[in-house]
């Protein structure tokens, strides 16, 4: 973590600042292992760390300074100790109050505008970050095995969200990465849906979207199968959508462009007279949507280290949908695929 901030230590002199305040947590997180809610970070010449003093203060390489004289106050003590004028901040997390408080409280210091320099560096996973997210993927992998053997007639898309979380905390995982979507029949339609009372019949398509946490780093994986005898319709709208799949992973690898991934798996939906509405995929990490985006027309170049799903889809209102969704690491030559759930369909 030395190296991360060191990182972002090189980059002050081009931001125009003497330090940055890291706030965004899950930032923190990555540049100092801390992961409570309110700890904050400033990197200068020195590094320090103000901790959010309801938890264990994890030991990490800066000054820690405690809270006792509140946030405004610790700030204004930290930032003169180090002779900041000219104060980088994240302003896509900061808020207009917090910006106000340090302003009245440090008049002489200039707030420097910074944005995603930390999610950049995120993007880029080095190998631990990638063990951790393999590790996350064996936990999703291993619950949606021991949850179709208890699939049966009659229980809820709740009861099947409950029993993947279940699962996956009984195999290791901190949290779930999202609310889980599991939709049955023709609820599967809806690409984000949230379970409901909905019970599963002979003929349903069975859709689940969920993920494990491993040291904070999170799964994402969909998986459409069938309970029952799926219709002729279904099972052809499931081979295109294995097939865009397929197309999608074909393109990825580093100096590519992130858009022509999603090019590449929407043509084939598209050649078979269907679309869908949201993008191919996107970044995973730390957070469950991170950069690089992968949509339409995103020219973010991809390079090794970077993580992302590749998800295309078919949804037919009132009958039915299917999702395919694996995450992958970004290689010279292609991609790893972290994901290792069977893609063929499986009717149970």
């Amino acid at each position: 973590m030395n190296e991360r901030r060191e990182r972002i230590r090189a980059r002050l002199e081009t931001l125009g600042a003497d330090a940055l305040l890291v706030t965004k947590p899950v930032n923190v997180r990555y540049l100092s292992g801390y992961s409570g809610s309110n700890g904050q970070l400033i990197v200068g010449r020195e590094d320090v760390f103000v901790p959010d003093m309801r938890r264990e203060i994890y030991p990490v390489s800066s000054r820690t300074i405690g809270e006792s004289a509140g946030v405004y106050g610790t700030l204004v003590s930290v930032v003169g100790g180090m002779n900041i004028r000219r104060l980088g901040v994240e302003a896509g997390h900061m808020t207009l109050e917090m910006a106000g408080g340090i302003s009245d409280a440090m008049p002489s210091v200039g707030l420097i505008e910074t944005f995603d320099e930390v999610e950049d560096l995120r993007a880029i996973k080095d190998e631990r970050e990638i063990a951790s997210m393999r590790r996350a993927h064996n936990v999703a992998d291993d619950a949606l095995a021991a949850v179709l053997h208890q699939l049966k007639e009659g229980m809820t898309e709740v009861e099947l969200a409950a029993l993947l979380e279940f699962e996956m905390r009984e195999g290791g995982s901190e949290g779930v990465s999202f609310n889980t979507i599991a939709g049955f029949g023709e609820q599967a339609a809806e690409p984000h849906h949230n379970p409901g009372g909905r019970t599963l019949r002979r003929g349903d398509m069975i859709k689940v979207d969920f993920g494990a946490t491993v040291d904070g780093y999170h799964s994402d994986m969909t998986r459409t199968f069938a309970f029952g005898e799926p219709s002729a319709e279904m099972v052809e709208i499931y081979e295109v959508v294995k097939a865009a799949n397929r197309a999608g992973l074909e393109r990825v690898r580093a100096g590519a462009a992130t858009g022509d991934v999603d090019d590449a798996a929407r043509a084939v939906v598209r050649e078979r007279g269907y679309d869908y509405g949201h993008g191919t995929g996107h970044g995973v990490g730390l957070e469950i949507h991170e950069s690089p985006p992968v949509r339409t027309g995103a020219r973010t170049v991809m390079q090794e280290g970077m993580v992302l799903t590749v998800e295309p889809g078919i949804y037919l209102p009132g009958i039915g949908g299917v999702r395919i969704e694996d995450t992958v690491v970004v290689r010279a030559d292609g991609c790893d695929i972290l994901t290792g759930s069977t893609k063929e369909l499986v009717i149970i």
